[in-house]
């Protein structure tokens, strides 16, 4: 037989190995991954491990194609609905087109009906919402529940962690490390008292405890920051397994009339709650000598930052590049703000070039974008609507929870 007619051979099969299989598929997202679950008894095993889930928010916390994820809160006020989604934006995206419209995925999209909802925040892929409503206005006692969501995997708990109290309660929500638990703190200020209340719940356990009480007044709390002509709340950052909020010195104690712009970096400090040992810190300020006006604090490049503006000129940002070591705070950018509208603003995310930063208004949750390197900045007008045609819902972005969101397998479970 002549060699040249002879059957061609047939290629050999391709062989990967589990553990190729596990480093390739890890750095997919979360919504193909459900799918390839289907593949084989094999992957579905592998993709539900904990293991592999484990593994997989770490590469996706760590990707260099960090996501800018709006948080959206769609109300229809006529029936009452209330829906939240997210939008994975990637940031240079964002840089390049700031003006842009989405609908949002129904993949994404949670329903809640008939109930007033806020939410705690978002941490290792889950969101917290807490549901609550007045049980007797009288006394003004609420009850409050709460329910864990992974957009990503479409999952939703059951109502856990149902108590009835006084209204006025804050509700913050962490991963303790040392544990391996999520859990939640719910905060309030005892007006009468002139002290406060602080309760942790660690999923799983089902049971609120009481801790001990706040060393100093956070500005978060039932006080809300609040002055005679304006309203906002100062926030709470979660970092390094720790909470972490501006606060009133306690050597000056807690005065109704004593408002944020009459203070100066030595009547404030951050206040600090170890999740893992569930105790305080406090960390004094950086050392500057001028009064502040409209202080925040947030997480830029996993550190904890400062932000704050001199009244019709600077803003200024200061970030501690060491968590818990008062002497590593660094001045990390002054911008003029004759251009602003606003002087309270958070920074959102740094592009990984570094010439490009994101900022947000704590007022309306407008957002700019800045260039460090011409000093010019640009509105970011994205917008989201929960349907192709207006169904004359209200659509609302959260951008200050953009930076605390990442997709992941974790069961709410």
């Amino acid at each position: 037989m002549n060699a040249n007619s002879a059957t061609p051979k047939t290629p050999s099969p391709v062989f990967l190995s589990d553990d190729l299989i596990t480093e390739i598929i890890s750095l997919l997202p979360v919504k193909p991954l459900l799918r390839f679950k289907c593949v084989s008894n094999s992957w579905n095993t592998l993709i539900s491990s904990p293991t592999f889930v484990k593994l997989h928010l770490k590469r996706s916390a760590t990707s260099s194609n960090t996501q800018f994820t709006l948080i959206t809160n769609h109300i229809k006020c006529i029936f009452k609905d209330e829906d939240w989604s997210i939008i994975p934006y990637p940031i240079n995206s964002l840089i390049d087109n700031p003006s842009a419209t989405f609908v949002a995925d129904s993949h994404y999209l949670l329903n809640l009906k008939d109930k007033e909802w806020s939410m705690a925040g978002s941490c290792n892929g889950l969101i917290c919402l807490v549901g609550y409503r007045f049980n007797n206005r009288v006394n003004k006692l609420q009850d409050y529940w709460l329910q864990l969501w992974n957009p990503a995997t479409r999952k939703i708990s059951r109502n856990i962690g149902y108590f009835r109290d006084s209204e006025g309660f804050v509700f913050n929500f962490g991963w303790d490390d040392s544990t391996g638990t999520f859990k939640v703190v719910a905060s309030r200020f005892i007006r009468d008292g002139h002290t406060s209340e602080v309760r942790v719940f660690t999923v799983g356990d089902n049971v609120w405890r009481n801790i001990e009480k706040f060393p100093v007044v956070p500005l978060g709390l039932e006080w809300h920051g609040r002055r005679i002509d304006k309203e906002y709340e100062y926030g709470c950052v979660f970092l390094n397994t720790t909470f972490n909020w501006l606060a009133i010195h306690k050597d000056i104690g807690f005065n109704w009339t004593y408002y944020v712009t009459d203070m100066t970096f030595e009547d404030l400090v951050i206040v600090s709650l170890d999740l893992g040992t569930e105790t305080y810190n406090s960390y004094r300020l950086p050392p500057e000598e001028l009064p502040l006006e409209e202080p925040t604090i947030g997480m830029l490049e996993e550190c904890l930052c400062l932000c704050y503006s001199y009244p019709g000129t600077n803003i200024i940002i200061w970030q501690m590049k060491k968590f818990g070591v008062e002497e590593s705070w660094i001045q990390f950018l002054k911008i003029s703000s004759n251009n602003l509208q606003h002087c309270s603003f958070l920074p959102l995310f740094l592009s990984k070039d570094g010439d490009t930063l994101v900022l947000c208004s704590c007022h309306d949750e407008e957002a700019i974008l800045y260039n460090l390197r011409d000093d010019s900045m640009q509105r970011i007008e994205v917008k989201v609507h929960k349907t192709i045609i207006d169904d004359e819902t209200c659509n609302w972005l959260k951008l200050t929870l953009a930076q605390r969101y990442v997709e992941s397998l974790i069961s709410i479970c």
